[in-house]
């Protein structure tokens, strides 16, 4: 009996390989993309707070790599660098209209732990009110982050209005418990990460985090897929 014929490019190792050169390639794209972000460090030393302009543009490069990402998870890419750049241009101002809200909050936030007296290590003097209350804007913040990346990944996918999105972001965080834990776990642990380690790590990991999002919230694309299309 003639064995089957196994068509090139099938195989597991291929699409393990295709999917690290997709990831690769997404990371180098988003590092291109956000280059002022990358030298936010640099920039605070120059002009200050005004450096946290870089920010904005994370959104819709954040949303462009959800896209070619996803499509590359489902094998209906065209390559991550075209997916990339063409929802990076058809996106870019409703992501931009979406992301700011949940950005200024996250900057809020940021601001309020950066003044809060105290800290979170024990200590000669640790007030418990202080520390309750750096523990509460955590959580808020992981909240908010957790929101916005729901946001970013439906805007990816669907035709929605912003209010919708908006609307959808926050529902989703109850409506998808396990996707909502799994996707605030990989942000907490990346941002520990960074903070153990080196800021600048972020150049060589924000394709898989985002790679790793992507793949943790497909059960939440399907479920706004089935009831909300």
């Amino acid at each position: 009996m003639a064995a089957t014929k196994v068509e090139f490019g099938s195989g597991t190792l291929f699409r393990a390989a295709g999917i690290v050169h997709g990831i690769m390639v997404g990371d180098a794209l988003l590092v291109l993309a956000n280059a002022l972000l990358v030298l936010t460090p640099v920039l605070v030393g120059i002009i200050g707070p005004l450096a946290l302009i870089s920010l904005i543009l994370a959104g819709p490069s954040f949303v462009a790599a959800c896209y070619a990402f996803n499509r590359l998870h489902a094998h209906e890419d065209t390559g991550v660098f075209h997916d990339f750049m063409k929802s990076y241009r058809s996106n870019f101002g409703q992501a931009l209209v979406v992301w700011l809200p949940y950005l200024v909050v996250l900057v809020v936030i940021a601001f309020n732990l950066s003044v809060l007296p105290g800290n979170l290590g024990p200590g000669t003097g640790t007030n418990p009110a202080q520390v309750a209350a750096r523990i509460g804007l955590l959580g808020v913040g992981v909240m908010v982050a957790t929101a916005a990346v729901k946001a970013m990944l439906l805007l990816s996918r669907f035709s929605f209005r912003t209010s919708d999105i908006y609307r959808l972001s926050v529902y989703a965080l109850g409506a998808q418990r396990r996707v909502s834990l799994g996707n605030a776990g990989i942000l907490f642990v990346t941002a520990f990460v960074l903070m153990m380690t080196t800021a600048w790590l972020i150049l060589f990991v924000s394709g898989l985090v985002v790679y790793l999002i992507c793949l943790n919230s497909r059960p939440l694309l399907k479920f706004v897929e089935i009831r909300f299309t």
